[in-house]
């Protein structure tokens, strides 16, 4: 049973996120264009055969597959009164195959549009988005959110704004950013780590972009500028391209595992993988942060 938060765990040590569920369901079948979540629904078995998959490389937080789950990405698909049914499915899936030693968070991604001043989304009407599904996680039994591949601060300071409110004791933010080091509306690491922290997330880092080495140099960046902070990191297997008509990310799980020692030197507490990475990453993960803790 967990009595403590994941800010507290991490500060007694590293711990292993999941790896990618988008691209892990895509190679099991999911048609391109389809709602990732709406499988919650109609392929709970695959969903969850992810998650155990994760679990059995090793990791200690799973993450849900809720990423686009808002009512303004699933109006795309026609799915907008389905918020609340598919962020529960998402959470009992992830619940329903780890121990009560291990970690749920909710993920919940961008909005799908730009808020003011960048776009016409109002504040109040993301606001809404927002606290409609994280409260549907919360519900649900999720031990947290992470608000992830979040680009624009201010989208990401009404996301936990509105995990403030109905009341997420975990929440983590992660920032995407590109091979400038700056996230695609021009911040930067440190003002994401500095302005994130203020507005009430428990936890900040990188995740997604062009692979290891990006997110590693964001996380340096914030360690620089708080040497005690425990950070997060979960980036992509690698830089993606096309191949013959298809995505792909050539890191290999033993590639990305080389990439633990300097994110431990870098302050990265809580490490895993977003887009390409697999059950084989974690395990390398897992394997290498295990050999370096232990020496």
């Amino acid at each position: 049973m967990i009595t403590e938060t994941l800010r507290e765990r991490l500060l007694r040590g590293p711990a292993v996120c999941d790896g990618a569920m988008g691209t892990m369901l895509q190679a099991a079948g999911l048609p391109p264009g389809h709602c990732t979540e709406e499988w919650n629904l109609s392929h709970p078995e695959v969903v969850a055969g992810v998650h155990r998959a994760y679990l059995q490389a090793g990791a200690d937080v799973l993450e849900t597959n809720t990423f686009g789950a808002n009512r303004i990405a699933l109006a795309r698909h026609g799915l907008e009164a389905k918020v609340v049914e598919l962020n529960r499915l998402g959470v009992e899936l992830a619940l329903g195959e780890c121990g009560s030693d291990r970690w749920v968070l909710g993920s919940v991604g961008p909005l799908g549009r730009l808020v003011k001043p960048w776009g016409e989304l109002g504040e109040a009407e993301a606001f809404a988005a927002f606290r409609e599904q994280i409260e549907a996680q919360l519900n649900a039994g999720a031990h947290g959110v992470i608000l992830e591949t979040l680009g624009v601060l201010e989208e990401a300071v009404i996301a936990i704004r509105a995990a403030q409110e109905v009341g997420v004791p975990n929440i983590v933010c992660t920032m995407t950013f590109d091979t400038g080091g700056r996230t695609f509306m021009g911040v930067s690491p440190s003002q994401a780590l500095q302005e994130l922290r203020q507005a009430g997330a428990h936890l900040v880092g990188a995740n997604c972009g062009g692979g290891p080495d990006t997110a590693l140099a964001a996380v340096q960046e914030m360690h620089r500028q708080a040497p005690d902070e425990p950070l997060v990191a979960q980036p992509n297997a690698g830089k993606p391209h096309l191949q013959d008509g298809a995505t792909v990310f050539d890191l290999s799980a033993e590639q990305m595992a080389a990439y633990v020692p300097s994110f431990l030197e870098s302050g990265v507490r809580l490490l895993g993988g977003c887009c390409g990475t697999t059950p084989e990453h974690i395990r390398a993960l897992v394997e290498r942060l295990n050999l370096e803790t232990t020496e």
